[in-house]
């Protein structure tokens, strides 16, 4: 009985065809991202060595982690984190480079990560205590190494990174500008997340269904706390750059005033020169921040007027400096670029210059008449002194 039912169902099935009811196949299995067999870019690799992306990564993966537990036993924590990193990074694989598609289950991700983490910190915070937060070489590491910052971000602590980022671009603002290495840190992080998040969208992939790993709720985290950081970042520092123009209108009053107060030829010069390199060195600081650059230049204005002033005036105490108020006042105009009043204050100077030369020309030409005037009266008092002598017959050379 049971062989004849089954050869009913073998003939209603073929009944069921000639009908055209059958119209298509059974379902084949579908063929996935991460158990497709692996082809090569140009088809080389022989079909019996084909193995899938979670083959592959089983095999490789592993070792990375082993190798960056080895290196954490013996102290080398930067390789270390190379090693764990590595596990979210791509592979070689038959000559080609494969990209950071993940096939191996969630778990294991989550154990890279924590590893990661760990050993992340702990270099992190070596570096950190030692001014290391940016990639930069520095005397105890060498070859340029990643900072604290960049190790934050890659063992996904987020919170601690946008912490220690503001508080060093806020310590470093008196120098320099880092809110551009910071964003681009940043935007670096998000960029490699974010191509790992997508390679199932790819073109490539779409015809087999994404079986890929997801990244970990500590990863996506970042697009969250990131988002706008550089937002966050500006609206810290912006505050604080009127206090760095403050600083350098200071000095620029303090070395102005010594110079106008003081008698000595040299010592006023160099004090003119640094006041006028305070305003030098504040325009070359914020160059990047027009307002706070209008700032010293209308200093520099103002002080270019009040020399030419002086000048005009014939200020007691000119003819102690060694360019002159017209000079002084060229400078500054320069500084303002502020060209009209330059070339007037140019001009005025070249004036000034030539004039005090002619007259230090004549001054030296009267002194030199008058030398020649006192060698004349001596000699002409020695001949008579001679004639007296010979006269009473005194011999003075006795």
């Amino acid at each position: 009985m049971p062989t004849m039912r089954a050869g009913n169902v073998v003939r209603k099935l073929f009944v069921m065809a000639a009908a055209g009811l059958l119209i298509s196949p059974l379902p084949a299995v579908a063929a996935t991202i991460c158990t497709e067999l692996i082809r090569g870019p140009d088809g080389s690799i022989p079909m019996d060595e084909r193995e899938s992306s979670r083959q592959v990564q089983a095999r490789i993966m592993p070792d990375r982690i082993a190798e960056g537990d080895k290196l954490a036993g013996e102290g080398e924590l930067a390789a270390a984190v190379e090693a764990y990193a590595g596990v979210f990074q791509g592979h070689w694989y038959a000559g080609f480079y494969a990209n950071a598609s993940r096939c191996l289950p969630m778990d294991f991700y989550q154990n890279a990560a924590d590893k990661l983490r760990a050993v992340a910190s702990a270099i992190a915070e070596q570096r950190r205590a030692k001014g290391h937060l940016l990639d930069e070489p520095h005397e105890y590491g060498g070859e340029n190494q990643p900072g604290a910052l960049k190790l934050y971000l890659t063992s996904n602590q987020y919170d601690l990174f946008v912490n220690h980022a503001i508080s060093y671009a806020e310590s470093e603002l008196p120098q320099r500008d880092i809110d551009s290495a910071l964003v681009s840190l940043v935007e670096s992080r998000l960029d490699e997340l974010e191509r790992t998040r997508d390679i199932g969208t790819e073109a490539y992939y779409r015809q087999y269904v994404n079986d890929l790993t997801p990244l970990l709720d500590e990863e996506l985290a970042a697009f969250d706390k990131l988002a706008r950081f550089e937002e966050q970042l500006g609206a810290h520092l912006a505050p604080l750059y009127p206090k760095i123009t403050d600083h350098w209108l200071a000095e620029e009053k303090r070395n102005f005033n010594e110079a106008m107060n003081t008698d000595g030829m040299i010592q006023k010069e160099m004090l003119h020169d640094q006041a006028t390199g305070a305003l030098e060195a504040g325009i070359r600081r914020l160059a990047r921040h027009p307002q706070q650059v209008a700032r010293l230049e209308a200093r520099a204005n103002v002080r270019g007027e009040a020399l030419m002033k002086k000048g005009r005036e014939n200020t007691p105490g000119d003819g102690l400096m060694l360019r002159g108020h017209y000079a002084y006042a060229r400078d500054y105009f320069e500084i303002a670029g502020n060209q009209e009043q330059y070339t007037i204050a140019d001009r005025l100077a070249e004036e000034r210059q030539e004039s005090a030369a002619k007259k230090m020309e004549a001054s030296i030409r009267t002194d030199i008449e008058r030398m020649q005037k006192s060698d004349d009266e001596q000699s002409a008092f020695q001949d008579e002194t001679d004639e007296m002598a010979a006269e009473f017959g005194f011999d003075l050379d006795e």
